[in-house]
């Protein structure tokens, strides 16, 4: 079974709520205060390959994948 990250925050310069996949491995992303006092995220983004920053509030779900139907919650 592979497990799957996704963070869905709102993107100032998308001006909407985004949901992208994120990797929670501790080198990929950390956590800062911004000279605004807002708290932040930096993590990887392997499409863009490079760093995005989040803006609190932010969601961190996962998603799984079931290698059958009979895995499959019900």
């Amino acid at each position: 079974m592979k497990d799957k990250y996704y963070i869905k925050y709102f993107s100032k310069s998308d001006g909407k709520k985004i949901k992208r996949p994120y990797d929670p491995h501790h080198e990929m992303q950390h956590e800062f205060i911004a000279g605004s006092g807002n708290l932040c995220k930096r993590y990887w983004d392997n499409s863009k390959e490079g760093l995005r920053t989040a803006n609190a509030p932010w969601t961190i779900s996962l998603n799984k994948k079931y290698k059958n139907d009979k895995q499959q919650p019900k």
